[in-house]
């Protein structure tokens, strides 16, 4: 009798009812021997018990096991490939420090959509950033050095943007020799090591030529980054000067503070680099190997916040990023320790120094915010837990409105970081919604923008001024850091298909539009700044900027040519731009340059295989296939007209009306208005539309007789294969 119990055992994972129950150990078979010692019928918990998660939840899980089983093929073939000797793959190709993938692209979301997207089986896609979902992205110099790639980082753009239309075109990672990574371009001629206790500062300028490289750093920064306060630093200037040769022993944090500011002066001026030396690295070198350890710093954090944000832009213009993101790092934990975050205003009695610790603040707050995005790393601090107030300039409204603004559009960057390059929190939120308040948010800046710091018509009377063409810039780079991703997404597809016919739906297009009237409004600005001989040729901000634009340019030529029929002209103004830089010596520019050239290159040889290969099979073929898929054939390159994709129309011609009040976005001059901005926004908005549009690009489609359409007149096509779609 046991030996028949014993032969239908069967192995369980979990302990039987009793047993957790008189909480003793179970044998963990069915019976168990403690139910059969005992005579009991032996009952195991059902594994069947159900769990409710919402369609978008399931969605992403399947999404990520699709990750995962490549990822895991992926494993499998490099063993294979070492198993039988093959060839070490080229350290250019972007992947995991540890397990760089043959493809040179690890694991692109490109593919993996496009195989969710012939997936019969899969009922619900979400929508998700391309440049942050999946796992993350290395790539490694010459010396096999991991670099990661951040995801709102422009320079982590142009490398996958160049991995993915070289990889595309020839098959093979494109070279490592050809990128410029951190701290590469520009050499401090130093080894980092302190080694003497007070530095050779022989050289240093005499007292006029110092109060000439403050100003100069004063005018360029003055008006956007607290540096300095003014009349203490001053007056220990003076003090230094009466006898240099004794008090540099003596002047303590002001003499590095002094040091970093005359080397932002001289590279402000105009000073040529010596080779890989920036302008003014005497001085910032100098300054550097006196910069105290934060055991110190946080002693005096007014007076180290200052010094720290100072460093942070000298670093951060010679594309020392990781020294750059650290400095101002320590800045912000510095000032957190002290409360400077939280509302001093009962604190201080005395007012102008309540109106020194807040621009301190906000200065060091600013700075973070670019500078992470800059990096494509998270926020260091969450606006939720700020509750410091903004300094009111008795004297100058103008002044006041500039750190409200500033703060502003920080603070919108923030928004788009954490709304759309990071995890989803909210299982109820999709990609489109999230844009869709990020973009409301920054038209609400818009406003002021236009109040405080217009951009005069290019027959006013007056030029545009220095502050007025940094906040535009830095708003019309929050609106492409937000609407890239699309862009992104239709160059992966393009890429990874052969079909040169990709169908987006009306408010993605108008998201592309967004995006690319962006992109030309800040080549307008630029050369408008370069005409007015007040194009920052050191600062990171105008280059960030034209790099930015220069990219959604190109890929807007590769995925939407239509959109940007005058790119050629558009890139002149940028090579135009980017040549200014490169005659005031920044070696930065050059490499910029260098790639995007190469970046165009390849995406026009891409655009012309990818016509090729999609006029090479036959007509019937794609007809065929469109109607398997309940989608109908979409117009060729040469017949599609943004003035007709307008909301309110669907592939048909049918749909709901346009009221005829507001100006029709792709109607839309370079001038991008706050209004038109809402308005985009408000278009985005509407129930289903933001239910069902949250889908990957390429499952959209206008929809035939008989479909279910959602607002706008807009195909919801979930459970359809789609194999044909038309072009953007």
């Amino acid at each position: 009798m046991n030996t028949s119990r014993k032969t239908d055992y069967r192995r369980v994972v979990n302990a039987c009812s009793r047993c957790r129950h008189h909480k003793i150990k179970c044998t963990g078979e069915s019976p168990c021997s403690n139910c059969i010692q005992r005579n009991v019928k032996c009952q195991f918990a059902r594994a069947e018990t159900k769990v409710q998660i919402t369609r978008k939840r399931l969605s992403e899980l399947n999404r990520r096991n699709h990750e995962l089983e490549k990822e895991n093929l992926a494993l499998q073939q490099r063993l294979s490939a070492t198993t039988e000797g093959a060839a070490t793959p080229d350290h250019s190709r972007l992947a995991s420090p540890l397990h760089p993938p043959s493809s040179g692209i690890a694991d692109s979301p490109a593919n993996n959509r496009l195989t969710q997207f012939h997936d019969e089986h899969e009922e619900d896609v979400s929508m998700v950033n391309p440049l942050s979902c999946g796992p993350p992205k290395y790539i490694t110099d010459t010396t096999g050095t991991p670099h990661y790639l951040g995801h709102t980082s422009t320079w982590s753009l142009t490398v996958r943007l160049l991995h993915l239309t070289h990889e595309a075109l020839y098959n093979c990672p494109f070279p490592s020799a050809a990128h410029h990574v951190d701290s590469m371009t520009y050499d401090l001629e130093w080894n980092g090591l302190r080694s003497q206790a007070i530095p050779d500062v022989r050289g240093l300028p005499s007292l006029d030529h110092a109060l000439f490289l403050i100003n100069a750093t004063k005018f360029h920064t003055g008006q956007l980054f607290h540096l300095f306060d003014e009349p203490r630093f001053m007056a220990q200037l003076y003090h230094f000067y009466e006898n240099p040769a004794e008090n540099i022993c003596t002047a303590g944090l002001w003499l590095p503070h002094f040091l970093v500011i005359i080397a932002l002066g001289k590279a402000f001026i105009g000073a040529k680099s010596r080779g890989k030396t920036p302008p003014g690295v005497e001085f910032f070198r100098a300054a550097f190997m006196m910069l105290p350890d934060y055991s110190f710093l946080w002693k005096d954090p007014s007076t180290s916040a200052e010094i720290l944000c100072a460093f942070t832009l000298y670093l951060q213009s010679i594309n020392w990023r990781t020294s750059a993101h650290n400095m101002i790092g320590q800045a912000l934990r510095i000032l957190q320790v002290h409360g400077y975050h939280t509302d001093l205003s009962s604190r201080f009695a005395n007012e102008q120094d309540l109106i020194r610790f807040q621009n301190i603040w906000w200065t060091v707050y600013v700075l973070e915010r670019q500078v992470s995005v800059l990096m494509g790393v998270p926020l260091t601090i969450s606006d939720n837990d700020i509750t410091a107030s903004l300094p009111l300039f008795a004297d100058s409204s103008l002044k006041t409105a500039t750190v409200a603004i500033h703060v502003k559009l920080s603070k919108a960057f923030s928004r788009v970081v954490n709304a759309l390059y990071r995890e989803k929190e909210n299982p109820n939120s999709t990609f489109v919604k999230n844009t869709q308040e990020v973009l409301q948010r920054v038209a609400n800046v818009a406003s002021d923008l236009r109040e405080y710091f217009p951009v005069p018509e290019q027959e006013a009377m007056n030029g545009i001024s220095r502050v007025s063409g940094y906040m535009n810039l830095l708003y019309h780079q929050c609106i492409m850091l937000a609407t890239r991703p699309f862009l992104f997404m239709l160059v992966e597809i393009c890429a990874n298909s052969e079909d040169s016919q990709i169908e987006v739906p009306t408010p993605i297009k108008l998201l592309l539009q967004i995006c690319v009237e962006s992109a030309k409004k800040t080549l307008q600005v630029l050369g408008a700044l370069q005409e007015q001989s007040l194009l920052e040729c050191f600062l990171p901000f105008d280059l960030e900027s034209a790099v930015s634009a220069g990219l959604v340019i190109t890929m807007a030529s590769l995925v939407s040519p239509p959109m940007v029929e005058n790119h050629t002209s558009l890139l002149d103004t940028l090579y135009c731009v980017l040549d200014r830089m490169i005659d005031q010596g920044n070696l930065i520019a050059a490499d910029q340059k260098k790639e995007i050239r190469q970046l165009e290159s390849l995406c026009a040889s891409l655009k012309t295989s990818t016509v090729l290969a999609s006029s090479s099979r036959p007509p019937e073929s794609q007809a065929r296939n469109a109607p398997e898929a309940g989608l109908t054939p979409g117009p060729s390159s040469d017949d599609w007209d943004p003035c007709m994709a307008r909301p309110g129309i669907d592939g048909s011609g049918a749909g709901v009306a346009w009221d005829g009040q507001t100006t029709e976005p792709f109607h839309w001059t370079s001038n991008l208005s706050p209004t038109q901005l809402l308005e985009a926004a408000d278009m985005l908005d509407g129930g289903d539309l933001l239910d069902w549009v949250d889908l990957p690009s390429s499952t959209f489609a206008f929809g035939n007789e008989g479909e279910d359409r959602g607002p706008l007149g807009l195909s919801c096509i979930r459970n359809h294969t789609p194999t044909q779609i038309i072009n953007v």
